[in-house]
Order: structure tokens, then C-alpha cells, then sequence
């Protein structure tokens, strides 16, 4: 199946405000149901079970998913009639975890196929137990958690994590302070220069830095294998931060789907140390909101 990426370059005045409890449906080709994912951060720290007491974010996600998977194993009852359908395949699905360990909501990624096992699912989702919580700077987070089913006959399911990411309850209140100190693109005096645009005359350097933009995006595209098993479409908003020493900072995410996130968030982590933008000689922070959108032909 062949794709393209289409993307705009929109250079935000200031940060987007998010409204997490926000659901936008659509439905794709094959009528699977797709909800609005919530912008949440990337972290190496989450809500465990309390069991898993390792110190390396490898560990805590190997633990994460050892008992998850024992968990799944325990409780989940396949129907009887899945032997006879032969059945083989995935069910996509995330959870959230409020600021107290417990289960807050959970979202299934539905297609026809999957309908008779979904429900299966969601019941022992729903009998996870309360989760040891965290804080990140004494400040009290919630946790959304993305995985897959893979089903096979005969054999045992098994799970995997595709992405674990946490929001802070005064996340609108921390964007509210950020902009005090923000110059977006358009009205900075030097913008932020990407590498290979500092021979450039100071006029030039707005369009070269979207032309680097766009060239580092189609250079690390690649689209979502098991979106693209899925025929999914959408579009994602990047958005982000040039920080005062050039780095990008700051990389969240909002779209249909978070496996369309978590490809936009590898993409813009991988972009270089650049210059930063400067306001009478010295160093600011530039935001930036990046639409890329992920279309099958």
C-alpha cells in the first residue's frame, strides 16, 4: 500500500491550550472508530505496579509489561468460538490512570473482526489494580498507557507496550507561564538558524529554516506499520520549543491516533542543535505547531 505525507509549516504566536477531556470521532475506511488522543508528555517515570521497584526506564517497562501480560493471562477469557474462527490478529487499545493509581477510562481501537473479543478486553482492563503513582516536581500526574493484543490460535496472548505517557493536573497553568517568556517565529528579531543556513544573508534565514524543517521531516518519515495494517489515516499537531541553548524541547502531540503521535514525536526528537533565536542579542524561546498529515493512496 503506498502513503504520502502531507505537511504545513504554522508558526504559533503563542502555545496551544489543550482541553484533555476533548473527543473528536471519525471513522476510517474500514469503519474503526478512532478518538482524539490526549496530548500527553514523554517521560522515563509513570504509574507501576508496585512490584516493579527498578531504577532504569528499560526495567520499568520490562516489569510494566511482565505484569501486564500475567495479568491478561489470568483474567482474560477468550470466547469459545474464537478456536473455530480461526482468529489471528490485534486489538489496539490504550488506558488512563488518574493521579491516584486507578483506572480512569479506557479506549479500544474497534474493527469488525475484533468486535468478539474487544469486550473481552475491556473487562479485564477494568480489573487492573490501583497503580503505585509518581510525581514529577511535587506535581501530581495521571497516565495514558498505549499497547496491542496479538492473538494467535493456540497460543497465549501477548502484549505490547507501544507508548506510556503522563499529563500534569496544572499543565495549563505551566503553558500560561511559558508564554511570558516566548517570541514565536514571525516576530522575533533572530530566528532560530537550523544547520547548514548560517553562511546565509539574515533575510534568508526564515526560508531556509522552513526548508530544513520540511527536508528533515521527509528524510525520517516513515509511516506507522500497524497503522498502515489498519488503513489508517489522520493529521497530527507537533508542537515545540527551540529552548534558549537550541535545543528542542517541550515535544507534545494531538491527533487521531497515537501511533500517528508517537512517529510525529520521533521525527521532531530527532531534529539537530541549532542557533537559537535572539531578541536584542539575546538567546529566547521560540514555539513552534507543526500539522503533518498521514494519507494512504
Amino acid at each position: 500500500m503506498k502513503f504520502k505525507l502531507a505537511y504545513n509549516t504554522f508558526f504559533a504566536t503563542l502555545f496551544f491550550t489543550f482541553t484533555l477531556s476533548a473527543q473528536y470521532h471519525q471513522t476510517n475506511g474500514d469503519g474503526m472508530e478512532i478518538t482524539s488522543y490526549r496530548p500527553f508528555e514523554e517521560v522515563t517515570d509513570y504509574a507501576n505496579f508496585s512490584e516493579c521497584t527498578a531504577n532504569t526506564a528499560a526495567e520499568k517497562k520490562a516489569c510494566f509489561t511482565g505484569k501486564l501480560q500475567e495479568f491478561f493471562n489470568k483474567n482474560l477469557e477468550m470466547p469459545k468460538d474464537s478456536i473455530s474462527q480461526n482468529f489471528n490478529g490485534k486489538v489496539y487499545f490504550n488506558f488512563f490512570t488518574d493521579t491516584k493509581g486507578k483506572l480512569e477510562s479506557t479506549e479500544i481501537y474497534s474493527r469488525p473482526e475484533t468486535k468478539f473479543i474487544e469486550e473481552k478486553i475491556d473487562l479485564v482492563l477494568k480489573k487492573i489494580p490501583t497503580l503505585k503513582v509518581v510525581e514529577l516536581e511535587d506535581t501530581a500526574v495521571s497516565t495514558g498507557y498505549v499497547l496491542y493484543a496479538k492473538f494467535n490460535p493456540g497460543e497465549p496472548i501477548r502484549l505490547k507496550v507501544i507508548d506510556i505517557k503522563v499529563s500534569k493536573e496544572n499543565l495549563k497553568e505551566e503553558e500560561k507561564k511559558a508564554k511570558e517568556g516566548d517570541f514565536s517565529f514571525q516576530v522575533v528579531e533572530d530566528v532560530p538558524i537550523f544547520p547548514g543556513c548560517e553562511d546565509m544573508d539574515k533575510s534568508s534565514w526564515r526560508s531556509c529554516f522552513q526548508n530544513k524543517i520540511g527536508k528533515h521531516i521527509v528524510k525520517n518519515f516513515r509511516y506507522p506499520e500497524e497503522a498502515e495494517e489498519l488503513g489508517m489515516q489522520g493529521r497530527v499537531n507537533i508542537m515545540f520549543v527551540i529552548d534558549k541553548d537550541g535545543s528542542v524541547k517541550n515535544i507534545k502531540t494531538r491527533g487521531p491516533h497515537p501511533l500517528f503521535e508517537l512517529e510525529g514525536r520521533r521525527i521532531f526528537a530527532k531534529l539537530p542543535l541549532m542557533t537559537p533565536g535572539k531578541v536584542k542579542g539575546k538567546p529566547v524561546r521560540v514555539p513552534f505547531s507543526i500539522p503533518l498529515t498521514f494519507k494512504l493512496n
